[in-house]
């Protein structure tokens, strides 16, 4: 059966109502509600209000109200929406069954600034030896119990049919807030190899798989101050992905790095999805939050394969300003499927109703007609909050598509 979701951020729900976001997207055919309960840092224009237009989200917080002892170590404090308003969640749930939505929780892991900041030994250290703000490590001990607990911990309110986690990976450099400042080379190739972590616990896991971490530190270190320092003929166009594609072909420490890092990503998948179905609910995946378009989900260690091999469901965020991109994703993602026997599992693409990713209405209903015409029966939109007044009924033209409306 077809599937029309929304994603939606609490503060959306305390400035419309929870009941009233509930009747908008139900009249308008959505069937399932994808609702942030713990987020990263955002400020967010609401164009179809005349107040609270703008939004400062309380940065890398709770907003579902979560147990005080739902984490052993690394834990994420609640925000000011779980502590004044813990009923927001259960009403919302309340209003989406009464008209015949579904919900879901919809977490952030390792995209974490603060937590990130305050346990430097938990976040990603690049190859000179510098921890990165934005996001901790998927090898370190601490923040993989971090994640897990805080997965367990939402699906354990019971009010969720399948959570989605995003950032469940090695997260590239270029995080976008703060002001970020830099003038050397950051392509595909020099991005990929600044990003990759070298902390303990990535070293410990290289070793384990007989690599020599050490020495493939020195070599990227050497190699990102060697092309940064360079004076390039004719300014030198920026590598693609595919040139950093071949050097996994002639540098063989690298790819051997790179599939860790893959593995290590699995293993947490597999880990997380036995603590939500623990619970009764279902887990999906987001593919890579900077790796993307899926072809290029390796680099922060995503496994398309084995993510759809472990998890419940996979979520192409194809945030693509043109069809043919979104399809093009599509079709690499079902070879995958086609090729690893993992054609059970569910994909979902979620598109932006954003008229700047989408400059009129037919070019957002291309996005939806791809997405059919690759045999996706599972579309996501992003979201509620962020819709213009127009953009808005492009959600209704999306469940005629879908044949979701009622």
């Amino acid at each position: 059966m077809a599937e029309l979701s929304m994603m939606v951020y609490p503060w959306d729900l305390q400035a419309d109502t929870p009941e009233r976001v509930v009747d908008q997207v139900a009249e308008r055919g959505v069937t399932r509600l994808q609702i942030a309960t713990a987020y990263h840092s955002a400020e967010v224009l609401a164009p179809r209000r005349t107040v609270r237009v703008a939004t400062v989200a309380e940065a890398n917080r709770a907003h579902l109200p979560l147990p005080a002892d739902a984490f052993s170590g690394l834990r994420v404090p609640p925000s000011s929406i779980a502590q004044t308003d813990p009923d927001l969640y259960p009403r919302f749930k309340r209003a989406a069954d009464a008209a015949g939505v579904a919900v879901d929780g919809w977490a952030i892991a390792f995209h974490n600034t603060d937590l990130a900041t305050a346990h430097p030994e938990a976040a990603i250290e690049n190859c000179f030896g510098d921890p990165f703000t934005h996001g901790l490590c998927p090898s370190s001990p601490a923040a993989r119990t971090y994640a897990i607990e805080l997965l367990d911990a939402v699906s354990a309110t019971n009010l969720f049919e399948r959570v989605l986690v995003e950032s469940l990976s090695y997260l590239l450099v270029g995080h976008g807030h703060p002001h970020e400042l830099w003038g050397a080379r950051l392509d595909a190739t020099t991005r990929y190899l600044l990003s990759l972590c070298f902390c303990a616990s990535c070293l410990a896991r290289a070793g384990d798989a007989g690599i020599d971490g050490e020495r493939l530190r020195a070599q990227v270190g050497a190699e990102l101050h060697r092309t940064w320092n360079l004076e390039h003929p004719a300014g030198r166009d920026e590598d693609t992905a595919a040139a950093l594609a071949s050097l996994l072909l002639v540098w063989p420490e690298l790819a051997a790095y790179t599939r860790m890092r893959m593995d290590t990503v699995t293993e947490l998948v597999v880990d997380a999805a036995a603590a939500v179905r623990r619970h009764g609910s279902a887990l999906d995946v987001s593919a890579a939050v900077w790796g993307r378009p899926a072809p290029t989900n390796w680099l922060e260690g995503v496994d398309i394969a084995a993510t759809l091999a472990h998890s419940d469901g996979f979520v192409l965020e194809s945030y693509f300003p043109t069809a043919g991109e979104v399809a093009a994703e599509i079709d690499h993602t079902l070879a995958v499927q086609a090729l690893s026997g993992t054609t059970s599992t569910p994909v979902t693409v979620a598109l932006t109703v954003w008229p700047s990713f989408s400059p009129t209405r037919a070019d957002f209903l291309a996005k939806v007609d791809a997405v059919l015409a690759c045999g996706i029966d599972r579309l996501a939109l992003y979201n509620y909050g962020t819709a213009t007044a127009p953009s808005f009924e492009w959600v209704r033209a999306a469940a005629e598509r879908m044949g979701t409306l009622r």
